[in-house]
């Protein structure tokens, strides 16, 4: 009798993943979203962190832009301040503070304008554009400030001082810390603003000063 042989042929089970192997995986795949999202988060924080410091320089720029012109600007206004009889030139500038009126306008508006420029804090300057009505200019600005809601301030990580240059009695050219257009009867050539970074400011922040002629010739006496 002949013998049946039967082939049988090795069909190898697939091996699954254990328990532990599953929450080792959804594990690390945890910490990589984790790690992800964190690394997101923070990217997105420094995204808009620069676009907020672009968007500073950009503004603190204009202002710039806009002082320089307005300085420029600068028109021979003549009022009575102090109930005097006399007219006197409008132009008053410390090392901290100046007001003057100028031909330059913040709204490109007709008119005169008169700008108080103001670093008596330390810290930046305040910069404040009003239509220059007729009558005390002061008591305008104060009452101004008092109505109103207060100027922003502008380069806080700077120390702000005011120079103006002048001719001497010799001719040459030299630099003041303070002028008055009613004791002087007459414009500086010029204004320097200098910013002199604080010690407390970002390490991009340098020293620098911007400077802007008078154009107006109008010295009269």
């Amino acid at each position: 009798m002949g013998k049946n042989h039967h082939s049988s042929s090795f069909i190898p089970q697939a091996k699954g993943f254990t328990l532990l192997e599953l929450l080792i995986a959804i594990s690390l795949s945890a910490v990589l979203m984790t790690v992800l999202v964190a690394g997101l988060r923070q990217i997105s924080r420094d995204f808009e962190k620069q676009g907020e410091g672009l968007d500073q320089k950009i503004d603190e720029s204009l202002i710039l832009l806009q002082l320089e012109k307005a300085i420029l600007g600068t028109f021979a206004y003549r009022s009575k301040e102090h109930s005097l009889a006399r007219e006197e030139l409008f132009f008053e500038g410390t090392k901290t503070e100046l007001n003057w009126i100028s031909t330059v306008s913040p709204g490109r508006d007709s008119g005169l304008t008169f700008w108080h420029l103001d670093a008596g804090e330390g810290r930046g300057f305040k910069l404040k554009a009003l239509p220059a009505y007729p009558g005390n200019l002061q008591n305008q600005l104060e009452k101004n400030q008092t109505e109103n809601q207060q100027p922003l301030v502008y380069f806080k990580d700077y120390k702000v001082s005011l120079h103006y240059l002048a001719a001497s009695i010799n001719q040459k050219k030299q630099w003041y810390s303070s002028w008055s257009g009613k004791d002087k009867n007459e414009f500086p050539l010029g204004v320097r603003i200098q910013f002199k970074a604080l010690e407390n400011s970002s390490e991009s922040d340098m020293d620098f000063s911007v400077f802007s002629f008078i154009r107006s010739l109008a010295n009269a006496k």
